[in-house]
């Protein structure tokens, strides 16, 4: 997992936390990194699933829900630390129809072994589609949240149904999207 997402993590807590649950957070847990992120370096997948349920315990939050505004703040934090070209877009299916791209194109080329997640979306009008996500971290509840705060930042709202899941044994997961 890249670096960068531990540091989104580090800010999620402490804007909607504190310091204190954040140090609580990494001291509950034996981190090979010792809790140290760098945005450019990648760090072993379990540490964050290791810090997000420590985090969702310690909020008293069902872990998909915590993944899921995660996953909304995730957006817009990478937004403002992504490439120039995601300020161009001005809708979230236009950002979804070029996200392999541009976004994960820009990740590879910073660093070539980062393991991203796939995702295409294919539109079926002018306000739905259907959005493909594969990842062997298998964190679709965190890809609702990044679609969720997309929308967010677009001014839209978007409505998903999840008719493929990962974690039910399908390969991918995959929902109908609405967006307005």
């Amino acid at each position: 997992m890249q670096g960068i997402i531990f540091n989104a993590l580090e800010e999620f807590v402490l804007e909607n936390a504190s310091m204190e649950v954040w140090n609580k957070v990494l001291d509950d847990n034996e981190l090979a990194s010792g809790g140290i992120y760098t945005a450019g370096a990648v760090y072993d997948d379990s540490e964050v699933l290791k810090l997000a349920t420590s985090l969702c315990r310690i909020l008293k939050l069902p872990i998909n829900e915590g993944l899921k505004l995660f996953g909304t703040f995730l957006f817009d934090f990478l937004l403002k630390r992504g490439p120039a070209e995601l300020q161009v877009y001005k809708n979230t299916q236009a950002l979804l129809l070029e996200l392999e791209s541009v976004v994960h194109r820009d990740v590879k080329r910073v660093n070539p072994d980062a393991y991203t997640p796939l995702f295409e979306y294919i539109p079926i009008s002018k306000h739905s589609g259907e959005l493909t996500y594969y990842s062997k971290r298998k964190l679709c509840i965190v890809a609702e949240g990044l679609l969720t705060g997309a929308a967010k930042n677009f001014n839209q709202t978007v409505s998903l149904e999840h008719i493929e899941c990962m974690h039910d044994g399908f390969e991918r997961c995959k929902w109908n999207v609405i967006f307005s």
